[in-house]
């Protein structure tokens, strides 16, 4: 997991406890008929959210039978999910102004605000924008209203991140108990195989000799969950090769050479960009991950051997 998901992580947890705190504190009588409750407006059971910047592209998460996605690609459930709940659960927002005259100092014009839509297949949409920040939290307003309110920090927060903030890093899941052998192939250059063998240390062998059992450890923990550093504008994926990859990594869970792989990698390069791209042979979506994890997934038969 890298360092950016767990502060998502941390970050939304912080806002879970926030929120729950103000909603006991708030089911006292410090409540006004002038507060604002988007909690209460968006109801249970959200299917969509969209997010519209007022400096750059839409987000449009959407809960489907597997999963939410952002923009089409797999976005994190647990983030989604959170950042709704956090809403829900939270305190009815405070009203900080009345008019209109205060909608640009708080951020909250249709120019500057960040508009949102929160919605169920069931009923009518919730659209409110985001503003600033103040002392007490973030602003916002319903879009039609001329009251503005605050909500405390972290509510709101994530409503203003980017679809690569709401996108899933995971690339891959393997069940490494299940795997029998893994061909690196470089190139035009000869592979090299990794198999189980009874008797090596590490419990496997590359190329017939014992594998390293400290390089092959890691090899099996990174395949395990394999994640993304970011994710390569398009203008660099249109541009990857993986018609013909740089390197493949073939994934078997049956010691035949005669089966075929049950899954693989494929990696590319973008003129210019610092990152390796990796797709998964099944699947159309491509990712950026560091050079040095790249040099770990496709290792050399002298990097994995014992020493």
């Amino acid at each position: 997991m890298t360092s950016r998901q767990l502060g998502w992580i941390f970050g939304v947890l912080a806002m879970l406890v926030a929120g729950w705190l103000l909603a006991r504190d708030g089911s006292s009588d410090e409540s006004t008929a002038e507060d604002l409750d988007l909690g209460a407006l968006i109801g249970p059971g959200a299917s969509y959210v969209r997010i519209v910047p007022s400096d750059g592209e839409p987000v449009d998460l959407e809960r489907r039978s597997d999963g939410w996605t952002v923009n089409g690609y797999p976005a994190r459930d647990s983030l989604v999910d959170a950042t709704l709940r956090a809403l829900a659960g939270s305190a009815p927002a405070r009203l900080v102004a009345r008019t209109r005259a205060n909608h640009e100092r708080l951020g909250l014009t249709a120019e500057t605000g960040t508009r949102v839509s929160v919605g169920a297949a069931d009923r009518p949409a919730t659209e409110f924008l985001v503003g600033e920040s103040g002392a007490d939290g973030r602003f916002v307003r319903l879009v039609d209203a001329d009251a503005s309110h605050v909500l405390p920090p972290g509510i709101l927060d994530p409503f203003t991140a980017g679809e690569n903030e709401w996108r899933d890093f995971l690339i891959a899941r393997v069940d490494t108990a299940a795997l029998q052998r893994i061909v690196i192939r470089r190139g035009a250059g000869e592979a090299v195989e990794l198999a189980r063998i009874s008797g090596a240390p590490s419990g496997w062998a590359v190329d017939g000799a014992p594998a390293d059992t400290a390089v092959t450890r890691v090899y099996l923990e990174t395949l395990a969950n394999l994640e993304a550093t970011g994710f390569p504008a398009d203008s660099f994926v249109f541009a990857a090769d993986f018609e013909n990859p740089l390197a493949v990594v073939e994934l078997y869970t049956a010691a035949e050479s005669a089966a075929p792989p049950a899954g693989a990698l494929l990696f590319s390069t973008g003129l210019d960009h610092p990152d390796v791209f990796v797709r998964r042979a099944d699947d159309p979506i491509v990712y950026a991950i560091g050079r040095p994890l790249a040099n770990l997934l496709t290792a050399s038969a002298a990097h994995l051997r014992g020493r």
